[in-house]
């Protein structure tokens, strides 16, 4: 009797003190459901004389908060006579980039970014003060004091995906293969509970 009631004691106390854990089943799977965690932006080469030329980079405000800013110019339209080929590399067990992991080249650039940024997109239209939200986007110069990173992880990417790092080099590209405009983007996925990698 005195055991029984012992092993009753016992599973009480283990039923409460799992009802009042914050803490959550949180499988260590090489894919799933991710967070972004944006680390640094850059142009791949000189922009002095491409079409379109890119000045932004990111920012810490807070040890929270990390914001895009600077400027971008285009000499031409925005449009979808414009060829974007992005090519994503991952960062190898042993250390080094491996390219090619994902390689994607479309005709439509403007319409592609717009589809697969979702509202990400207009956050980068209205955050650059951009005239139009659709396609084409308008000559011009633009800028923003600061683009709160967390609005670009509103996208329409695949939802699941496998975590590590990354970087992406885009190149936009006119009709005759020529390099207008390159960036690179490195990031992280990182499981949604984790801060980085």
């Amino acid at each position: 009797m005195k055991n029984k009631i012992i092993v009753k004691m016992f599973i009480l106390v283990g039923f409460f003190s799992m009802s009042q854990s914050k803490n959550r089943f949180m499988p260590n799977l090489p894919v799933g459901e991710y967070r972004v965690v944006f680390e640094k932006m850059y142009n791949c080469a000189p922009t002095k004389n491409n079409s379109i030329q890119l000045h932004i980079y990111f920012s810490k405000k807070t040890s929270s908060i990390t914001e895009m800013k600077g400027n971008l110019t285009t000499l031409i339209d925005f449009d979808d006579t414009l060829i974007l080929d992005a090519n994503v590399a991952s960062w190898g067990s042993t250390g080094g980039w491996k390219p090619n992991s994902v390689v994607y080249v479309s005709k439509k650039a403007c319409s592609i970014f717009k589809n697969v940024g979702g509202n990400a997109w207009f956050s980068f239209i209205k955050g650059f003060n951009i005239p139009a939200d659709s396609c084409p986007l308008p000559a011009g110069t633009y800028s923003t004091a600061g683009i709160d990173l967390k609005k670009f992880e509103d996208h329409n990417f695949p939802k699941v995906y496998f975590y590590g790092k990354y970087k992406i080099e885009y190149k936009i590209k006119n009709a005759e293969n020529k390099v207008l405009c390159c960036l690179v983007v490195e990031y992280s996925l990182v499981r949604p509970w984790e801060v980085s990698i």
